[in-house]
């Protein structure tokens, strides 16, 4: 009956090559939305913008791409299955590197921006293909196993992402955005028979109603605390190469080498989330990583030279590694399996959606006190999470998970 069943819904045949590729880098092409202009931001600033105003546009040319990945991970869910996963895949793909590489060729930033929307809607498209592949054509170990070289890609992916961009950033402002032309493997592989998604499992119509409606079983408090999280997040991307051009850090190779200071330590946090989890309560975690943060972005703010920018987003990194992992294990224990999928989606939907709108809030401060007054306002946001948490768990009034100890029922 179970070979039945994974035949049912088309787990019977083995993966190829093309689609383990895609379950692999789907999730580097967010890596590559996000970051692969950070280290010429300053560049673009001086060629492209003349009014204050213009400078906030080549400011917000990285967290626009947020914006439309809000939309674009649930419009590809729904297409996938209408459509068909390998013309979706090579279409997101071929939007990605045109709309990724145009800065290369185009001088225009209003044009750029508009791109800009563009990469974001796709590369969110591509991560979330990724993932629909591994969540229907696994199942079980297979499954996890394979979620977790996905997530590894990515992650390590950006170790190779940040130094080849600051290399082509010594080039020139334009050269970086060549790197969106990675994005020509997942045509190259969708064309080269990339296997559907497996077909979805028959719904249980006697599911309970309430859960086709997220303001009835949601915790609407994880709204805003994503949006602090992901504005505490993506920061640092925006502002931190202006806070180096102004301790008199030029190159776009030694900013990009910056950036990988919180990428390393924040993998090898992420790594020991689990080993903290049998320890601390959530709570404790958010604390810790809240704190982390704060104090990191106090150091940057503070930094009169490079090697105090570097010691900040080291600390910095420490605080991030535990921000997704601790903020979606605690969202899990909240809400049940059949919800879990949709909980996901919206709490993503709000982290991608605090990087526009931190930059937004935060600009008028940076105007006021340069960047380093945007590293700081951010540092705010942090302790002031940590006060907040530490308040609430004193009285009681939150409890998202004791330490293991105490869930252990006694022999």
């Amino acid at each position: 009956m179970a070979a039945a069943h994974m035949e049912a819904i088309g787990l019977d045949e083995p993966l190829n090559w093309p689609t383990r590729v895609v379950m692999l880098i789907g999730g580097l092409m967010v890596t590559i939305a996000l970051s692969a202009l950070t280290p010429v931001l300053p560049q673009i600033e001086t060629a492209l913008a003349r009014t204050e105003d213009e400078k906030l546009l080549v400011k917000m040319l990285i967290p626009i791409v947020g914006a439309t990945m809000v939309i674009g991970a649930p419009l590809t869910g729904y297409l996938i299955q209408r459509v068909g996963l390998r013309i979706i895949l090579a279409a997101h793909s071929l939007i990605f590197a045109v709309a990724g590489t145009a800065g290369f060729y185009l001088g225009n930033l209003e044009m750029l921006l508009v791109l800009r929307l563009f990469v974001g809607l796709s590369a969110a498209g591509m991560a979330t293909i990724s993932m629909t592949l591994i969540n229907t054509r696994l199942q079980d170990n297979d499954r996890a196993r394979w979620m977790g070289f996905h997530i590894a890609a990515a992650m390590l992916g950006a170790l190779v992402v940040h130094p080849i961009v600051g290399l082509l950033g010594e080039l020139g402002w334009r050269w970086p955005f060549l790197a969106y032309g990675a994005s020509l493997i997942l045509t190259f592989v969708a064309l080269a028979g990339a296997q559907e998604a497996g077909k979805a499992a028959p719904a249980d119509p006697e599911g309970p109603r309430e859960e086709r409606n997220p303001l009835k079983w949601f915790p609407l408090w994880f709204l805003p605390f994503a949006l602090v999280m992901g504005s505490v997040t993506y920061l640092p991307t925006v502002y931190l190469p202006f806070v180096a051009r102004d301790v008199g850090v030029m190159s776009p190779a030694v900013i990009s080498m910056i950036m990988l200071a919180d990428v390393i330590i924040g993998a090898s946090m992420s790594l020991i989330f689990g080993w903290s989890q049998r320890r601390i309560s959530s709570e404790t975690a958010f604390i810790i990583s809240f704190a982390f943060t704060g104090t990191g972005m106090v150091i940057v703010s503070l930094a009169t030279g490079l090697t105090g920018v570097f010691a900040g987003m080291l600390v910095f990194g420490f605080g991030i590694g535990w921000f997704v992992p601790n903020l979606m294990t605690a969202l899990s224990r909240r809400v049940t399996q059949a919800q879990q999928g949709p909980a996901v989606g919206i709490i993503k939907g709000a982290h991608y959606l605090a990087s526009p709108l931190a930059i937004l809030a935060v600009e008028p401060i940076a105007r006021a006190f340069g960047p380093a007054g945007a590293m700081m306002a951010g540092a705010v946001a942090s302790f002031a999470v940590v006060a907040t948490f530490i308040a609430l768990t004193a009285s009681g009034a939150v409890r998202l998970r004791p330490p293991i100890e105490e869930t252990v029922p006694a022999e």
